[in-house]
């Protein structure tokens, strides 16, 4: 029972309030006030406050398609992960928390090294292809929603099951972050 006190002492303790506790309060106050715009552009620096202490790059979504998307969210879910041999392997990614470049003055950039290992069924490593492609994107904006397009032509392949795990490695600081993708090979 000596943990009783304990707990009683702390849930009488007034909670800290931190940084970004701090932030959604002038959020919901500047909504209180019918200020939208101005809640916007705080809940936009909340957000970057966030996606900058990230510690790795994750994703919000990852998926075989049946064509490279057109724009974020404008993707079309391939019905099956069968491939036959020698096809090109689509896949739709929209990572979170990397970094901008700055390549040219008020311009920002996405980039990434894009790594891809192979897998068979058993989990043996058949393939390892660091940069095996790019990702690069410039924009006048700090874009939060990006989407990567990424095809990978993996001839040679036997008829089987597989794991494609992807990395992207952020060209802009020392962040990265896998997603694994099954795929079968089909005569």
């Amino acid at each position: 029972m000596r943990c009783l006190p304990l707990l009683l002492l702390a849930l009488a303790s007034p909670a800290t309030a931190g940084p970004l506790t701090d932030a959604a309060t002038e959020i919901e106050a500047k909504l209180a006030a019918k200020n939208t715009l101005g809640a916007l552009d705080m809940a936009r620096s909340l957000l970057a406050q966030v996606w900058d202490v990230a510690p790795a790059i994750g994703f919000t979504e990852s998926t075989l398609v049946a064509q490279n998307a057109t724009d974020y969210g404008d993707y079309s879910p391939r019905a099956n992960n069968q491939f036959k041999q020698g096809s090109p392997i689509l896949i739709y990614c929209e990572p979170v928390g990397f970094a901008y470049g700055a390549p040219d003055a008020g311009l920002f950039s996405v980039n990434f090294f894009v790594d891809l290992q192979v897998l068979d069924s058993a989990g043996t490593k058949l393939a390892d292809a660091p940069a095996a492609t790019e990702y690069n994107k410039p924009s006048r904006h700090p874009n939060k929603e990006v989407q990567v397009n990424i095809t990978y032509n993996v001839g040679g392949l036997q008829p089987g099951r597989y794991t494609l795990i992807t990395t992207l490695r952020d060209k802009n600081s020392d962040k990265s972050g896998s997603f694994q993708t099954a795929i079968e090979i089909l005569p």
